[in-house]
């Protein structure tokens, strides 16, 4: 069965909404594990709706206000000025246009960590949909993959890794050893997950999604070695 298209919220609704959700949860004393287990959202979907990475569609605007017990309007409402809402990325990116031309700078000092699955992440520039890409700065702390969040979404990846070693687990492709320097492009709408080993590794990773419904489009889920052999075909080391 199709499951009908909810449009999402409009940029204001959104950015608003992943301030006012924060803010609900945490009076709650809810963490997002728990509200995850609550609305079958997951926890990665949810951080990036708070930090404005991810748009805050209808359909899960409900099953967020009936498990905060809330209505749904309280989700659109005015953030608060305490810590908990500071601005995030999209509103500390500065952009100077030059006629025709557009050029963004994103300062190094603004920029606050957030935590991305099994990481945490810089983003530069911040979110909006209108832009073809997206860029972050991953810091992983060495886990086992069968133990990480395998996520996908359309369009094409970059991976760099700036510093240690990482493992590159691809749908349908045997895993692939990254050092430092490194670099891998991928079809990032197969499942896929990267991880440390032995100590952390910093990546860089940009991501090619062409902009509006694709900007929106994530997944993810954890499989296990014996799940991850038959689902991708291949080996799992």
């Amino acid at each position: 069965m199709t499951r009908p298209y909810a449009p999402p919220a409009s940029d204001d609704e959104a950015a608003t909404g992943g301030a006012a959700l924060r803010r609900i949860r945490k009076s709650r004393k809810l963490t997002l594990e728990q509200l995850s287990q609550l609305t079958g959202i997951p926890t990665s979907s949810l951080s990036r709706i708070e930090n404005t990475r991810l748009r805050l569609t209808v359909d899960k605007m409900h099953l967020l206000a009936k498990a905060l017990d809330v209505p749904v309007e309280h989700l659109l409402g005015e953030p608060s000025a305490g810590a908990d809402d500071a601005p995030g990325a999209a509103a500390r990116s500065s952009t100077i246009r030059t006629g025709a031309g557009r050029m963004t700078v994103d300062r190094a000092p603004d920029r606050r960590p957030e935590r991305f699955c099994d990481a945490m992440v810089h983003y530069l520039f911040g979110a909006d949909e209108t832009r073809a890409l997206d860029c972050g700065h991953f810091h992983f702390q060495p886990v086992s993959v069968w133990e990480s969040e395998f996520v996908r979404h359309p369009g094409e990846k970059v991976v760099y890794v700036v510093k240690g070693t990482a493992v590159a687990y691809v749908e349908g492709q045997e895993p692939v050893l990254l050092e430092e320097g490194d670099a891998m492009h991928m079809d990032s709408s197969a499942w896929h997950s990267v991880v440390a080993v032995n100590q952390p590794a910093e990546v860089l990773v940009t991501y090619f999604h062409g902009g509006g419904r694709g900007y929106d489009a994530f997944e993810s889920r954890v499989f296990s070695r014996e799940a991850w052999a038959a689902f991708s075909g291949v080996g799992a080391e």
